[in-house]
């Protein structure tokens, strides 16, 4: 066999040796992803200027681009094993493609053991039966005839019988891999929605109600005051989410406390004041205008009465907060001890859902998402100024938000007549938004906005107004004015280490 045909092969082997456990992980989330095991391991390591400078080109794609780059990696790695594997006589290539599927079984475990759940026996199961379909995939004479010149028929050439047969070797393959998808999606509706927990979660003793404004004009296709949970936008260090039982989920508060304790899920809900707050969360990496923004009604208890409990003692600067994942970040004593700093585990009216930290989550008001930790399981009380995951990176420890305002309507580069609606957003993280102020000038000169009222001072604002330039080419600025009176930067900056800067602008064309 050709070393071509063998990678190909061994390729094909390694793809559904990682979908055998991919289908097994979205049937348990016991069952760890070894690429994704190694990915985080790696990402762990990359230097914080290599981090920011990746993030800040491609966002959010960056963490999933390294993600789908290691199971690339595994899958060539896969293809050079059938290589090795391959040569030589047939009893060797037995005892091989089993030393393969044994090394792979064992680094499986070893990543397992390593991770926040640890190693289970579903784990085992699944990495034995994926270390199976590689070696027996790698060996199948089936495939081996597919990828093998076939003989040449009637008028064909042999280069037209290689190409035949390759051909054929690329449908069997694209069936092939095709039906494992299609069977773990199957399975994964069945199973994993079935099996989903249906949390019904404690209510707010004040539910949060929004004032009604009916001065602030219909605006069709602007960005709705609450974000909708599947709209909401998402950001972690994660490739795989991690994925928690609530039933056995507990909540440890420690450290610089007379009584430490723990919580369960339901006692974190039935042991203090259920309450409701509304609250917009941005991420430190949203640029000038960008959407890694969103606003929801978060349910939780105060931390304040979650940490009174513990009995603080003296001397303490910080609280940390630790998730499932083994993510960290902390904020000082004062901002825990604020009554609008939550642990929460409700997002407009539902439980959180795994992407945005179930069971539960830190909000706090004012700074930048990075510190809003999710699956939480400890929270500590230490004294020093802890520097948590970002902040080692380089970022900023204080991530207080900056004011910022963009456009939503309309798009950039439009055509519009004079007196075409011009609305959006602005937001300052719990400082409010007194005023948003709109200029054609080049910030010469500056027309206030229409706001609507507030849902509260830790929200976004939404804003309208109208277009009234002569026809040509105009651009258009927009800045708000924090409720300090604190005017938005005007100077560019980019978002890391510690916020994006500078005036969203629009190029129109007025008709």
């Amino acid at each position: 066999m050709s070393r071509r045909s063998a990678f190909g092969r061994a390729a094909v082997a390694m793809v559904a040796a990682l979908l055998v456990v991919f289908g097994g992980r979205s049937l348990s989330p016991r069952i760890s992803y070894p690429p994704a095991r190694v990915a985080s391991l790696l990402v762990a390591l990359v230097p914080g200027d290599f981090a920011t400078f990746m993030i800040e080109r491609l966002g959010p794609l960056a963490l999933r681009g390294f993600g789908v780059g290691v199971n690339i990696a595994a899958v060539i790695a896969g293809g050079f094993l059938g290589i090795w594997i391959l040569k030589g006589s047939d009893s060797r290539k037995a005892r091989r493609a089993i030393a393969a599927g044994s090394v792979m079984f064992v680094v499986s475990v070893l990543l397992a053991l390593g991770d926040v759940g640890g190693l289970s026996f579903l784990a085992v199961v699944a990495y034995f039966l994926a270390a199976l379909v590689f070696a027996v995939i790698s060996l199948d004479s089936s495939l081996l005839a597919a990828v093998e010149p076939r003989r040449v028929e009637g008028d064909e050439t042999p280069l037209d019988a290689m190409s035949r047969s390759r051909r054929s070797f690329v449908v069997k393959a694209g069936w092939a891999v095709g039906g494992l998808l299609a069977g773990g999606s199957v399975l994964r509706a069945i199973f994993v929605r079935r099996g989903a927990p249906k949390v019904k979660i404690v209510e707010a003793a004040r539910p949060y109600v929004a004032p009604a404004d009916d001065n602030f004009p219909v605006i069709p296709g602007h960005t709705p005051e609450i974000t909708a949970t599947e709209d909401f936008y998402n950001v972690d260090i994660n490739i795989v989410k991690p994925v928690v039982d609530h039933a056995g989920w507990k909540l440890k508060i420690h450290g610089l406390v007379e009584t430490p304790y723990e919580l369960s899920y339901q006692q974190l809900q039935d042991d203090f004041e259920v309450v409701e707050m509304a609250h917009t969360l941005t991420c430190i990496s949203n640029d000038v205008g960008g959407d890694l923004i969103s606003t929801a009604i978060w349910r939780g208890v105060r931390l304040r009465d979650v940490l009174e409990r513990a009995k603080l003692r003296e001397g303490i600067v910080d609280i940390v907060f630790r998730g499932e994942e083994g993510y960290s970040d902390s904020i000082p004593l004062d901002e825990a001890l604020q009554d609008d700093t939550l642990v929460v585990f409700g997002m407009n009216g539902e439980a959180l859902n795994t992407k945005h930290g179930f069971p539960a989550r830190i909000i706090v008001p004012n700074i930048y998402g990075m510190k809003n930790v999710k699956w939480l399981t400890e929270i500590e009380a230490v004294n020093v100024d802890y520097q948590g995951y970002w902040m080692v990176r380089g970022w900023s420890d204080e991530a207080v938000v900056k004011t910022q305002s963009r456009f939503d309507i309309p798009s950039d580069t439009a055509r519009v007549r004079r007196g075409a609606r011009l609305s959006g957003v602005a937001w300052a993280g719990d400082r409010g938004i007194r005023r948003v102020e709109i200029s054609t000038d080049r910030g010469e000169t500056w027309k206030p906005a229409v706001l609507k009222r507030e849902l509260s001072k830790r929200t976004w604002r939404l804003w309208a107004s109208e277009l009234d330039t002569a026809p040509g080419k105009v651009r258009v600025l927009v800045r708000a004015v924090d409720g300090t009176g604190d005017v938005q930067v005007a100077q560019g900056s980019r978002p890391h280490p510690s916020g994006a800067t500078g005036y969203h602008l629009l190029d129109l064309t007025v008709e």
